[in-house]
């Protein structure tokens, strides 16, 4: 019996040992799984992701999930396992392929932003400045609807960039304004073309402009209207005594060249008449000699020459009159000035007064200077 018993109890205690053994390996295994070093890899991949990495370090963070993926995938492949026979080497590499990776994506995302950032700013002001001179300059000018609308859809797109700019989603930010200039830039240019053409004009413009002043040196008085500073001038004994605001002929860039084209007309005129009362709807208006000879040559030239249809009539009645201050050109072709305006050149102005007209007293350069 006590033999039996002897056997019995050292089976049991190799038994237990047995089972202890097995517990201390398993507990060993468990305490071995890299659930601590998965939760760092998470962390990094989310941190990234906060970052902006999804957004300006695409490649990186890409590579960096993968590799989590790839991570978790091993990870749960080990865990069907037999405990004995699981082993997470591979797991913890691709864990270390993660951490470094979204690292790399987390630093490059911070560098593309600041540099993004910084870009970005740079091209908002530089097409901000292109709009502030179509406003200063262009926004005046009669032109195109394909030109004045695409101006206006590149504002709208720009402002569509400061909003996301301001919400710190600079790469959005920077599509909007770079199709914001592509807008802008192409109606600049298109108006700028025009504005140019006209300006070729100039010299003669200078040399009208000089003759008013001449004229005006015997004590005469004289109208100067300049279309593009949409200014109607008195001169007196060589110097400006009067100005007013002007409004236009609807389509003002350029000279009249037939009846209808609502174009304000240049050259150099008088006034062969005063009207007032029932003698206008205009408030008060003074009536100039347009056509005059030189007007009528140029337009039998071009009809001539079939640059006008051969249907085309000259323009006449043109006016300096009243009912301005409505902010826009409007006329056919007159030059409107507020009632008040038209009252005091009235007063001043007899019949034969010299009006002359020109496109403009500055230069280009320098209406450009002023922006």
């Amino acid at each position: 019996m006590g033999k039996k018993r002897l056997t019995l109890f050292i089976w049991i205690i190799s038994v237990v040992i047995g089972l202890l053994l097995i517990s201390g390996i398993a507990f060993y295994l468990k305490q071995k799984s890299p659930l601590n070093e998965l939760k760092l890899a998470r962390e990094t991949l989310n941190s990234a992701q906060r970052s902006g990495a999804e957004e300006y370090a695409k490649i990186q963070y890409k590579e960096a999930k993968q590799f989590y993926d790839s991570a978790m995938n091993s990870w749960a492949t080990q865990n069907e396992r037999f405990f004995l026979m699981r082993d997470y080497k591979e797991v913890l590499s691709f864990v270390d392929l993660t951490v470094r990776k979204a690292a790399e994506a987390e630093k490059k995302s911070f560098h593309q932003i600041n540099y993004t950032n910084v870009i970005t700013k740079q091209e908002i002001d530089e097409i901000e400045s292109k709009v502030k001179l179509y406003d200063r300059v262009y926004k005046q000018m009669p032109l195109p609807l394909s030109i004045s609308g695409a101006q206006n859809k590149g504002v709208m797109k720009l402002a569509e960039a400061k909003i996301a700019f301001d919400n710190g989603r600079y790469n959005e930010a920077l599509r909007s304004t770079r199709k914001a200039a592509v807008l802008i830039n192409d109606s600049n240019d298109k108006a700028e073309i025009i504005l140019k053409s006209w300006f070729s004009n100039y010299s003669n413009w200078k040399e009208m402009g000089a003759t008013a002043v001449r004229l005006s040196k015997g004590g005469q008085k004289v109208i100067l209207v300049d279309k593009m500073a949409h200014q109607c001038f008195v001169y007196q004994n060589g110097k400006e005594i009067k100005s007013y605001e002007a409004e236009l002929g609807m389509n003002w860039i350029g000279d009249k060249r037939c009846r209808g084209d609502k174009t304000t007309p240049e050259g150099i005129y008088r006034v062969t008449q005063k009207k007032q009362g029932s003698q206008t709807k205009f408030h008060r208006a003074l009536l100039i000699n347009y056509p005059n000879d030189e007007d009528k040559k140029r337009f039998a030239i071009e009809k001539e020459k079939k640059i006008l249809s051969l249907h085309a009539k000259i323009g006449n009645l043109i006016e300096i009159h009243g009912l301005g201050s409505k902010g826009i050109d409007w006329t056919d072709g007159c030059v409107a000035l507020h009632n008040e305006d038209m009252d005091s050149l009235y007063r001043l102005i007899d019949t034969g007064t010299p009006v002359i007209i020109v496109g403009s007293l500055k230069p280009l350069s320098e209406i450009y200077e002023k922006i």
